[in-house]
């Protein structure tokens, strides 16, 4: 086998498509093709062979991480959960995770805190945000710490929010038995991840005002 064609492509810039007996085998950086020294002519035996096929598919995975992580913001186990279910090799998707943890583009802690900072503005609290995030993947220390920084913040108010969201979803029971009402609260309330005596203070607070 040997390269027959080393070509410029338009997307991405700075790669080349390496073709080998007339058929594309991979897009590889300039630099790689050269590291690799893939010039037309070269024979390639079994190890470049393999070599070239691996980094090709290393470089598709990152190519399509980037991709997922312009649509949103991703956890590492996300991406590295995504990358598989498009049938990337483990050691390409290995790398292209790495590559990205490296560059700083991929980083669970920030995206813990900006995560948790969007959930709480939406009006979750500690509980769900914590499940959210462990369903995409961060670590649950990663996860409480975000947590903790944004209520040590001061930016949230869990009890000013917990009595905003009773206020808010009580005027929709009117008329019920006021043990129902208690109920439905503080079920309201866990789901959206305020629960124990806290919520059930809040509830029977207001229920004191309105009921």
């Amino acid at each position: 086998m040997r390269v027959t064609r080393v070509k410029p492509v338009a997307r991405p810039p700075g790669f080349v498509a390496i073709e080998v007996d007339g058929a594309r085998l991979a897009v590889l950086p300039v630099e790689k093709a050269r590291a690799l020294r893939l010039e037309v002519g070269c024979a390639l035996d079994d190890t470049l062979l393999r070599e070239v096929e691996r980094a090709g598919a290393a470089e598709r995975a990152y190519l399509a991480a980037v991709r997922l992580l312009a649509a949103r913001g991703r956890a590492s186990q996300e991406v590295l959960r995504r990358l598989r279910q498009k049938g990337f090799p483990p050691d390409a998707v290995a790398e292209a995770v790495g590559r990205l943890e490296v560059a700083g583009v991929l980083d669970d802690t920030r995206y813990a805190e900006s995560f948790a900072a969007a959930r709480a503005e939406r009006g979750f609290g500690r509980t769900r945000i914590l499940a959210d995030l462990a369903s995409r993947g961060v670590d649950r220390r990663v996860a409480e710490r975000a947590v903790d920084r944004l209520e040590a913040s001061g930016e949230r108010d869990a009890a000013a929010e917990i009595d905003r969201l009773v206020r808010n979803r009580i005027g929709r029971m009117r008329g019920l038995p006021r043990p129902v009402v208690e109920r439905r609260l503080v079920a309201f309330l866990v789901r959206r991840g305020f629960g124990g005596a806290d919520g059930l203070r809040a509830v029977r607070a207001v229920l004191r005002e309105d009921i």
